[in-house]
């Protein structure tokens, strides 16, 4: 039997929270109930979300430290050797009660080194901490190391894959995911860090804790990048060039690190699929469907025997999902999710460091950059001169609050090698008339579009897989 509970939290100064007597009681509760079976607790979230913090200081709770006999915490990370996850183990349970810690363990083999473990815990009420879990399979190796004697032993883990926390344990088991700060507690951290006193709020200061949605780590980096600015202009030059602090600033640099291990661990494919997503404008909530297209005629999908391009993409966009690198959304009835802003941010700075994918906003001149994808987001319905982008793959538009868009009757630039192009709502009154040049076109969106008839000509794209005109 599983539950599932939901936390929001806030902090004061030196990181420490307040407010989350609830989170942690809920916690406790697991851990001391009158269950005598052995419980999992998982605890998920994304990356600085403050999941190793609550679990610390429920660990670190008298009331809890008595409740049990023994207790370690080991951190597992992304790659790890499971004997000296059990070296460890044996070193945390002996330390904590200030014993002996036993001698050569270096040398001793998986099952001599399960047999200390199982032998020490077997007549005892224990707590372990599982911290930082990546591997789906940790838990099928590592829990023959806890025997269950019905003593009301527990152990909690924390991980960013919600598969893995959601895993059938094969025991008790509970989930405790935790939410974004709120609007207010999410402000209260910031100016705590960033002023000395409560400022009045200035636009940008507001638009930059919004950019962290409620991401303990992230507003906590940014305060302290911000602490040192003192005028509104400062404040503004820092929002508008986040992108570029986050590539350069070394304040930056430990936030940056802790939410580049999610991307870091994503399997290649996986990797430019999530690149992918940042040539959507921020904020912006994307259809699943178009997002899986778009992916199929890039060709990120893999053939998988028996199972559909649709099916095997979309597998990949629930692992997306399962890892807290997307977060699920709804467009009206149809599903959808969405990227975090500042992993948008880190995305879209790996995309054109890579030359993977660029984003540009209409008004300037496109340049030579050697990027493959392109995405153009306009709010006046003009797109500026492009040049040297002919080896492009993706071209999308996005035309936000404009009545009108042309492209002057012709694409802006030769595009042979075009596989996607998105129009999707672009108020365009005529479909350009070299579109039918593109010979290599898979996906062609004019969804919301006014468009109301094709050229025959359109027959003339001959690798045209996709068409998305309602």
């Amino acid at each position: 039997m599983g539950a599932e509970s939901s936390g929001v939290f806030s902090y004061h100064k030196e990181d420490e929270l307040v407010g989350i007597e609830g989170d942690k009681n809920l916690l406790m509760g697991w851990l001391m109930n009158e269950e005598q079976r052995q419980t999992v607790v998982s605890v998920v979230g994304m990356g600085g979300s403050g999941k190793t913090t609550l679990v610390a200081r429920t660990f670190k709770d008298e009331i809890v430290k008595r409740h049990f006999e023994c207790y370690a915490w080991i951190t597992v990370s992304q790659s790890y050797v499971i004997e000296d996850l059990l070296r460890r183990l044996i070193k945390e349970f002996h330390k904590a009660k200030k014993e002996e810690v036993p001698a050569d363990m270096n040398a001793m083999s998986y099952n001599e080194l399960l047999e200390i473990l199982v032998n020490y815990l077997e007549t005892k009420r224990y707590l372990v901490v599982l911290d930082d879990v990546w591997d789906v399979h940790l838990w099928d190796k590592i829990r023959f190391s806890f025997p269950d004697k019905q003593l009301g032993s527990r152990v909690m883990l924390t991980t960013r894959r919600e598969d893995i926390a959601s895993s059938s344990f094969g025991v008790e088991s509970h989930v405790h995911k935790i939410q974004p700060l709120e609007r207010g507690d999410a402000w209260e951290l910031f100016s705590m860090k960033a002023f000395s006193s409560y400022p009045n709020k200035s636009c940008s200061t507001e638009k930059l804790v919004e950019k962290c949605e409620g991401l303990p780590l992230a507003i906590v980096a940014l305060s302290g990048l911000m602490s040192s600015k003192k005028s509104l202009t400062e404040w503004s030059t820092i929002y508008n060039s986040l992108n570029w602090h986050l590539t350069n600033n070394p304040l930056l640099e430990p936030m940056k690190s802790i939410l580049l291990f999610s991307f870091n661990d994503l399997p290649y494919r996986l990797k430019q699929c999530f690149l992918y997503c940042s040539l959507f404008p921020e904020d912006h909530v994307i259809v699943n469907h178009r997002l899986i297209t778009l992916w199929i005629a890039e060709g990120f999908v893999e053939h998988v025997e028996g199972l559909t391009p649709e099916k095997v993409a979309n597998s990949y966009l629930m692992e997306l999902i399962f890892r807290n690198m997307l977060q699920q959304r709804f467009r009206g009835p149809l599903v959808a999710c969405k990227m975090h802003d500042l992993l948008r941010e880190i995305a879209l700075s790996i995309a054109k460091k890579e030359k993977f994918c660029a984003v540009h906003d209409g008004s300037e001149t496109v340049e030579e950059t050697g990027a493959l994808r392109l995405s153009i987001q306009t709010t006046n319905g003009e797109i500026g001169s492009c040049t040297g982008i002919s080896r492009l793959r993706s071209f999308l538009v996005f035309a936000t609050g404009v009545s009108s868009f042309s492209f002057s009757n012709k694409l802006p630039f030769d595009l042979k090698l075009l596989k996607v192009l998105d129009l999707e709502d672009v108020p365009l009154d005529c479909l350009p008339d070299n579109l039918t040049s593109l010979f290599n076109l898979k996906y062609l969106n004019l969804s919301g579009t006014p468009i109301t008839e094709l050229p025959e000509s359109i027959g003339k794209l001959r690798n045209l897989q996709a068409l998305n005109i309602r």
